[in-house]
């Protein structure tokens, strides 16, 4: 069995390395989420969906797309909208 221990700057060098790939890879999406709005209307999810309103009451009424109602105000969830079209998402 081969043991390999590295010095102080081949250790540097693959912290540092690591941690620029994950800033590349992961930092993006991180900002993202950081920064956009939890909650949307439904003018922002027939926009994020390319659909009607009618249709997205349709998905309301199926039971397809949770939202939150306060008297007549309706919001969603941004992390449900995604979640929405990921089902439907093709590799």
């Amino acid at each position: 069995m081969n043991v390999f221990i590295p010095n102080k700057e081949e250790l540097e060098e693959a912290i540092y390395e690591a941690v620029q790939q994950v800033l590349r890879e992961e930092m993006p999406e991180i900002i993202r989420k950081a920064t956009r709005r939890k909650w949307l209307t439904t003018e922002e999810v027939m926009e994020m969906l390319q659909c009607s309103r009618r249709h997205i009451q349709y998905l309301r009424d199926s039971n397809q797309l949770s939202y939150s109602q306060k008297g007549r105000t309706i919001r969603y969830n941004i992390d449900d909208i995604e979640a929405f079209l990921n089902e439907g998402k093709v590799e």
